[in-house]
């Protein structure tokens, strides 16, 4: 008898331990989601699930994209995830961490420099080329942006946008592409200010409008480098706040962009179904198509008062039976898309004129033109894919 109590004894303490074992395990996940966000510790203790639903879709996306025929897709998707896995991103110091494509990746398909940046040079390397361009009369373009203007999308990096735009250039100009996975307008002005205006650029390229939006359409989750920290409410968008904030990152970054007879371009990428008839995972855009208006309104405001080139590409495949051919998914290109957007930027490089560098005053505050866009009623004056 005292033998069979000792043994309930030990299964329920067995039982126990595992109860509280498995209790802890999901108490950990749960405080984790809450106040770390997707990319803190849950996400390297769901790393395998998160991997393998990331796999699927960019199977899909590329069984859909004819571009990838001769591809190997095993191989492409590795290289992918070396640059998206979160071990290996760069840290600029103690105090600033966020979010990048990983540096030092060599592959058949991917190639970055050791601050991450699409290239085969390094950051030194760059800063060499850029001032031998500048003995030898050639011109310099910075690049700034997302995973857009990275190149995300491409088979390889010879089909980027800004790879194609150097050779169309040909040898008049040397494109460095800063453009980082995940930036926004707030990075981009950080990058410009410490590495790219180290470059020596004649010509600034800011491409973005997606990333920015995407903190405006979907809250704010734990740690993210969003809005919601600035303002305190990080589960409330504040869209007139956020608009300022953004026309402040951009105005910062013109204004560098456009002092000592340099040039500087403001661009709007495009999305799917917005403007055109792409049916791409618009699903998963089309909440943030009643925000796009007002961001292009934003940074035409912004570009006017800079006397910077504003191109709206959201426009570019607008009168295309088939627009479905330039997207890649939601957001990203093609390598169709990739090469029409780079011969737009070729055609508005070769025709841009000096600009003065005077700023541009406007008789009303910004944020009485930011209320003022917010304000306005867009129905009706642009198409999204549900219109065609």
């Amino acid at each position: 008898m005292p033998d069979s109590n000792n043994s309930k004894n030990y299964k329920l303490i067995s039982v126990a331990i595992i109860l509280g074992v498995v209790g802890s395990y999901l108490g950990i996940l749960y405080l984790v989601n809450i106040f770390a966000g997707s990319f803190g510790l849950a996400h390297y203790l769901n790393f395998e699930n998160i991997m393998k639903n990331h796999r699927k879709e960019l199977v899909e996306k590329i069984q859909r994209d004819a571009h990838f025929k001769e591809v190997d897709t095993k191989e492409y998707i590795k290289e992918i995830e070396k640059i998206i896995t979160m071990e290996k991103k760069r840290h600029l110091g103690e105090w600033v961490s966020f979010k990048s494509f990983t540096p030092n990746v060599s592959g058949k398909y991917i190639t970055t420099n050791d601050y991450g940046m699409r290239s085969q040079w390094s950051l030194k390397e760059m800063a060499q080329r850029a001032k031998n361009n500048r003995d030898e009369g050639k011109q310099n373009i910075v690049v700034l942006g997302g995973s857009v203007a990275f190149g995300y999308g491409a088979i390889n990096d010879e089909q980027t946008i800004f790879s194609m735009l150097e050779e169309m250039l040909n040898d008049e100009y040397e494109v460095f592409n800063l453009a980082q996975g995940g930036f926004t307008s707030f990075m981009d002005l950080f990058s410009l200010s410490v590495i790219g205006l180290y470059l020596e650029p004649d010509i600034i390229i800011i491409m973005e409008g997606y990333a920015d939006t995407l903190h405006l359409a979907y809250k704010s989750i734990g740690g993210e480098l969003a809005w919601g920290p600035f303002n305190k409410s990080e589960q409330k968008s504040d869209p007139e706040f956020a608009f300022d904030f953004h026309y402040q990152n951009l105005n910062n970054m013109l204004r560098l962009g456009t002092h000592s007879h340099r040039r500087a371009i403001l661009a709007l990428q495009p999305l799917s179904g917005f403007e055109n008839n792409s049916t791409i995972e618009i699903q998963k855009i089309k909440k943030m198509w009643d925000f796009y208006p007002r961001i292009r309104e934003v940074m035409k405001l912004v570009a006017k008062n800079n006397n910077a080139e504003f191109i709206d590409l959201s426009v570019i495949f607008k009168d295309e039976k088939n627009a479905n051919i330039n997207f890649f998914d939601k957001v990203h290109l093609t390598v169709t898309g990739q090469k029409k957007v780079a011969e737009v930027f070729s055609n508005t490089i070769r025709t841009l004129g000096q600009k003065s560098s005077a700023i541009n005053v406007l008789p009303q505050s910004r944020q009485a033109w930011i209320k003022n866009i917010l304000e306005q009623d867009y129905n009706g004056k642009y198409k999204t894919a549900e219109d065609y």
